[in-house]
This record gives C-alpha cells, sequence and structure tokens, in this order.
C-alpha cells in the first residue's frame, strides 16, 4: 500500500475489484529503467510506472479488450469489445481467468485479515 494511502483507502480498495485487459503495443526502454542505487534495470514497479507513463502518450496504440468491476456485493459489470477476433478470443480467456484469479485472491486476503482482526475463531 503507498505511503500517501490511509487504512480507509485500503478499505476501500478491499470493496470492489477492477480488472482492464488492453491489447496494443507499448515499449519501454530498460536503461531508462536503471536505478542508481540499486543498479536493478528490472525492477517490477519501475516497469509497471514506465508502461503507465507510456499508456497516457499521445501515440500510444492500446485499445480495451475487456473491462470487469465486480463490488463487494458480487455485483459485477464486464465490458467485452465487440466482434472479436479468433486471435482476440483467447485474451478474452485470460481477462476471464484473470477476474477468476484476483477474486480469489482478494477473498483469501479478506480472510486473512478478518482473521487477523478478529481472530481465529470468528
Amino acid at each position: 500500500m503507498p505511503e500517501n494511502k490511509s487504512f480507509g483507502d485500503f478499505i476501500h480498495d478491499m470493496t470492489s475489484l477492477d480488472v482492464v485487459t488492453l491489447t496494443g503495443n507499448l515499449t519501454i526502454r530498460v536503461n531508462d529503467l536503471q536505478d542508481a542505487q540499486e543498479g536493478n534495470p528490472l525492477k517490477l514497479s519501475r516497469i509497471m510506472q514506465q508502461l503507465e507513463g507510456n499508456l497516457l502518450k499521445k501515440d500510444a496504440t492500446v485499445s480495451a479488450l475487456a473491462a470487469t468491476h465486480v463490488s463487494i456485493d458480487k455485483d459485477t459489470v464486464t465490458f467485452v469489445k465487440e466482434n472479436l477476433s479468433p486471435e482476440e478470443a483467447v485474451y478474452l480467456d485470460f481477462h476471464n481467468e484473470t477476474v477468476k484469479a484476483a477474486g480469489i485472491a482478494r477473498a483469501a486476503m479478506a480472510d486473512g485479515i478478518a482473521k487477523l482482526l478478529l481472530g481465529s475463531k470468528r
């Protein structure tokens, strides 16, 4: 959890799940990710920051193939691009598996937090 987020922000984040599957081309330069102190060019958080920065560029060529929002009460909204090609259908399968895995992970995290806060006898 980033330092500037409160516990309330964490709880708010725990009450919903968003998964977006983007397709397109993004390029990062590994040399731009060089950390002067660590000398480690492949630090995942730095790679993700670079990718997020590239998404905001005017010439970025990405599109949403699918997006899913799941609320804590299991209300779900899913967007899927129309007229998927057979190749894109593979990405939709990947998206659906990611939503499923993220839901399982989120439930396990919520259970662990509940046990931590309420004790193991709940």
